[in-house]
């Protein structure tokens, strides 16, 4: 039946870095599941065509956002909760990346990747995780990557984000054990996305949809793995 189909209805779903790639696919995911999602995205045209192929306009949001700047942040996270109500799932998958040999990477470019990488992902945790708390009830997923598992030659800054992501996740479930909050990271292999495209120069890796299959199921009813492990996906 319909209604069985629709896991995820009613309830609300911010996904960062959602015009592309992995947050897209599961911001589509979830939108097929009943959800009323909000996506964010540094880039305004991308995320306005995002929303309109997501059909999201009026029923869900989509904000301008940094994640790695608590302000705006903070802006997203208010107005996504005026506008659908109390976020029972967050996915943080906002990402930058930068290759290359670690003694040569600009300064800047560490700052800006550590910035929405780590930073971005305990910010909005930060701000999502109260509300929770409250409730009694919230799903966490956190996108890390293999590289958060293993360490790769000419992605040292972004391997330390990911690892980074992968021990916050592991201490931040420890934390919630009891709460009704579950806390989840996700570490895919090689994904068919642009910022894999941008590194490889080529296309390379699964569909993101496969990951964003993934994500749902650990903000489902019967997760696959416990609260706090790296689920691997592809490896």
């Amino acid at each position: 039946m319909e209604s069985n189909q629709k896991t995820f209805s009613g309830r609300v779903v911010l996904v960062t870095g959602g015009s592309r790639g992995i947050g897209f696919a599961t911001a589509r995911a979830f939108v097929q599941q009943g959800a009323r999602v909000a996506i964010c995205g540094r880039d305004a045209t991308r995320l306005a065509a995002a929303e309109k192929t997501l059909g999201i306009a009026g029923t869900g949001f989509a904000g301008v956002t940094d994640v790695g700047d608590r302000a705006q942040a903070s802006d997203l996270v208010d107005s996504a909760r005026r506008q659908l109500g109390e976020i029972d799932v967050l996915v943080n998958n906002a990402g930058r990346l930068w290759s290359g040999p670690f003694a040569e990477q600009p300064p800047e470019t560490i700052d800006a990747l550590l910035d929405c990488n780590v930073k971005g992902v305990m910010v909005m945790t930060r701000l999502v995780l109260p509300g929770m708390l409250a409730r009694g009830s919230g799903v966490i997923i956190n996108v890390a990557s293999g590289a958060g598992l293993t360490g790769f030659a000419g992605l040292a800054a972004y391997c330390a984000s990911k690892f980074a992501v992968v021990g916050f996740t592991a201490a931040l479930a420890e934390e919630l054990q009891g709460s009704g909050v579950r806390a989840y990271a996700v570490c895919p292999g090689s994904v068919d996305t642009d910022m894999q495209r941008e590194y490889s120069g080529r296309r390379l890796g699964m569909a993101p949809e496969r990951v964003a299959e993934k994500i749902l199921a650990l903000a489902g009813p019967r997760p696959p793995v416990r609260p706090g492990r790296c689920l691997e996906i592809g490896r």
